[in-house]
């Protein structure tokens, strides 16, 4: 029985260090592999040589005590270490989750006590957000100068850059609110995969979590007059990247840019598959999965392609539903069975919100009343909040599409919203950080000043809040 008790605690450790300290937990590595990999697998030998040890030495039968005993073990084991995985410990590409902007509550005081929070100097600038694994942050800041790029991670822990990659670049058009650094990366449990574009290449990279470059990529030429601004994305065994790019209205001499959403293996950095769609003006949202009838389909908008579903094994476009004319920012977010895209520009002018029944293949209902442009919509339950440029929020059904309120908070945004537990929350662009509550009837709860200049979206993991300045990452932590 001695290696039955080795085992239950053994076990134990393991369950205590899941539930209590699995950021932390995550963030050791041997051979580039997470240790609670390692321990399950140690877990499972051992289990396996008990198994072994008693059934040689009491001819064990299957329906015996021990074995029942062994069989529930690893029942358990597995339940546990996926129980683990689906804990809210990560915030892998650009607004979280399948990109949705939601999270639980997660004991961050709001407002917060500004000597809590810890300032983690950025070289460079940029308005890309982090993406998380556990207790390290993964971004982009760029020279705005040189436009030299730097792929960057923090440990939230000590509050120190962990690893800084530099990459010599050259210096090109932007718009005003843009950057050399507004990408967001992608991370899963074993890499970090970055994009960003200059006009003669268009680069994804994966680095493993301790910064070691493992593949690289390089699409060619890129053509926008606003810079590159759109983020990769993991699913399955592919790594995704929708490269829109401006084919009218260039500046003499320069040849048009073309679209396509390319998959390649996470791996490898191999192409699996390229799509080319239509091409007129650039556009920047992130893609999304939308899983029905046991199946995906990867789900986006650009504005001539409208809002489209493909098949994320080949490529397939599989419908498509031609709705905008403008050039289209938002990510793609999905509320039920519904896909949610915006078009517009600058000026606000004929700025639409579109919700289209991926069930029904039609579209549902429009918004155009303070419409976001670059600002992505938030769904939770039946209710939808829009949050635009100009810093007007509106609650609306997502069953019919009325607007249940609308109201002007004040500021310019480029970042978008983030639902935390039951508070609706964003930041302008001059810092200040506006906190709603997330519900059917308008409450105004706080304002924040912070005094950065900030252009990125919030980023909420299970115990901090982050929020990236344009050369400073504020680690905000719980108050628990």
């Amino acid at each position: 029985m001695l290696l039955l008790a080795i085992f239950t605690t053994l076990y134990g450790g393991f369950i205590g260090l899941c539930a209590f300290a699995y950021q932390w937990f995550s963030q050791i590595l041997w051979m580039g592999v997470p240790a609670p990999v390692w321990y399950g697998l140690g877990l499972i030998f051992l289990a396996l040589a008990i198994a072994g040890l008693y059934g040689h030495l009491t001819r064990l039968k299957p329906g015996s005590d021990v074995a029942r005993l062994l069989l529930a073990s690893l029942s358990l084991f597995g339940a546990s270490v996926g129980y683990a995985e689906d804990r809210f410990e990560t915030w892998t590409r650009f607004r979280g989750p399948n990109g949705q902007g939601v999270a639980p509550a997660n004991g961050v005081a709001i407002p917060w006590k500004n000597e809590s929070v810890v300032k983690v100097k950025l070289p460079g600038s940029g308005h890309g957000s982090p993406a998380v694994w556990g207790e390290r942050a993964f971004l982009m800041s760029a020279d705005p100068q040189s436009a030299t790029r730097y792929a960057l991670a923090v440990d939230l822990t000590k509050g120190s850059i962990a690893w800084s990659k530099s990459y010599d670049s050259q210096a090109h058009a932007l718009h005003k609110f843009s950057s050399y650094a507004s990408s967001t990366p992608c991370v899963d449990s074993e890499q970090a995969y970055f994009a960003w574009a200059d006009p003669e290449h268009t680069f994804l990279k994966a680095f493993t979590h301790a910064g070691e470059e493992v593949w690289s990529r390089d699409f060619g030429r890129y053509v926008s007059q606003h810079g590159f601004g759109t983020s990769p994305i993991r699913i399955d065994d592919l790594v995704i990247l929708l490269n829109s790019q401006d084919s009218e209205e260039l500046p003499a001499g320069v040849e048009p840019g073309f679209d396509r959403i390319t998959a390649v293996d996470f791996k490898t950095g191999e192409t699996r598959w390229e799509t080319k769609l239509p091409t007129s003006r650039v556009c920047y949202g992130v893609p999304a999965v939308w899983e029905h009838d046991g199946k995906k389909e990867l789900v986006c908008s650009t504005t001539l392609q409208g809002m489209f579903g493909l098949d994320p094994k080949t490529g397939k476009i599989l419908w498509n539903h031609d709705c905008f004319t403008q050039r289209v920012c938002s990510s793609a977010v999905i509320a039920g069975d519904l896909l949610l895209g915006t078009h517009g520009s600058g000026g606000g002018r004929d700025n639409r919100l579109v919700a289209f029944d991926l069930v029904q293949k039609k579209e549902r209902f429009r918004v155009t009343r303070s419409a976001p442009y670059v600002p992505s919509p938030l769904s939770t339950g039946d209710t939808l909040f829009l949050w635009s440029d100009a810093g007007i929020v509106s609650c609306v059904d997502s069953t019919n599409g009325n607007v249940l309120w609308n109201k002007r908070i004040g500021g310019d945004y480029s970042g978008s919203p983030v639902i935390l537990g039951d508070l609706l929350m964003n930041v302008s662009h001059t810092g200040a950080v506006q906190v709603l509550r997330a519900s059917r009837e308008f409450e105004q709860l706080a304002t924040i000043e912070t005094e950065l200049t900030v252009r990125s979206t919030l980023v909420p993991t299970a115990n901090k809040l982050l929020l990236r300045g344009e050369s400073e990452l504020w680690i905000i932590p719980s108050s628990k």
